[in-house]
């Protein structure tokens, strides 16, 4: 293997390593955003639903 081809491996190496990190990075924050997006959901959800004690039912009606 002549230098010239060691050192195209090298870049061709690292430059993979690079988009590797990029595309995880990505992935975190995306990641993030939606485990926000479910809470914030999930708390909706929880509001949105009585508790069951604010309300009574008139059974004799």
């Amino acid at each position: 293997m002549d230098v010239l081809a060691a050192g195209a491996l090298s870049i061709a190496m690292h430059q993979t390593q690079l988009q590797q990190s990029a595309n995880i990075a990505v992935m975190k924050k995306a990641m993030n955003l939606q485990e926000s997006q479910a809470a914030a959901l999930i708390e909706d959800l929880q509001q949105s639903v009585p508790y069951p004690g604010d309300h009574q039912l008139d059974i004799l009606a």
